[in-house]
């Protein structure tokens, strides 16, 4: 859990700052905005390479949330690392480009075992199974691949912010576990023919996924899918 050291006199206006959801457009109060900068213990500094989309990194004393990362080659074993962000308070979106080995400052969450319920009015409705709480996450914290992934009682992890002990913790990030299993519902001709001779064709899973399956995979079976790439890994 981050530590907090946020000034005792700038406490009810870093309140109401964090009252609000870190996704959102908003206007913080000045005084808030830094004292919530100066107060934080950012965590720890690691290579750009390691940033992860739903990260909560500080850029030229700013906290923002990782919505995306792109990466691209450069030559010579060099990369360039391309983050889109979205300041934790504001709401506003930027970009920022870095090299391979460039360093960055991630902020560590709190992180909560959580089961996946439904989705509904943009929000995912998740809850913790040894506590029953409840939490609403915006759908804008996965992408929409990701959203399709999820089946009803998944397990996934919650990442939450909470600066302060006294604050409610804001959901930043869900991760789906590694790979999931799905139903095949209907299957397609084949679409294309790999270097190895394995014949694909086109699936369409449960909850409308679609995915190029092996030629012996049939409506009714039963395939482990990646979340990360949408990709199928085997028959399950």
């Amino acid at each position: 859990m981050l530590k907090s050291r946020i000034l005792t006199n700038a406490t009810p206006l870093v309140r109401a700052c964090l009252s609000r959801s870190p996704l959102a457009p908003q206007k913080p109060a000045v005084a808030a905005y830094k004292a919530l900068q100066w107060g934080q213990e950012c965590g720890f500094k690691t290579n750009v390479l390691q940033v992860r989309r739903g990260n909560v990194v500080e850029i030229n004393n700013v906290l923002a949330v990782v919505l995306k990362r792109e990466s691209s080659v450069m030559g010579r074993g060099t990369s360039t690392i391309k983050l889109d962000l979205q300041d934790l308070l504001t709401g506003t979106k930027h970009t920022e480009r870095y090299r391979s080995g460039d360093m960055v400052e991630v902020t560590e969450l709190d992180e909560h075992k959580c089961q996946f319920l439904y989705k509904g009015e943009g929000q995912l409705h998740l809850m913790d199974p040894n506590t029953f709480e409840m939490y609403e996450v915006p759908e804008a914290v996965l992408e929409e691949k990701q959203i399709q992934l999820l089946l009803p009682d998944m397990p996934v992890s919650l990442s939450m912010f909470q600066p302060d002990p006294d604050v409610p913790g804001k959901p930043i990030a869900i991760k789906l576990p590694s790979q999931a299993v799905y139903e095949v519902t209907e299957t397609h001709p084949s679409a294309q023919q790999a270097n190895k001779g394995t014949i694909y064709k086109n699936a369409d899973l449960q909850n409308g996924i679609k995915v190029q399956v092996p030629d012996f995979v049939n409506v009714g079976d039963k395939v482990i899918v990646d979340t990360e790439t949408g990709k199928y890994v085997k028959r399950a």
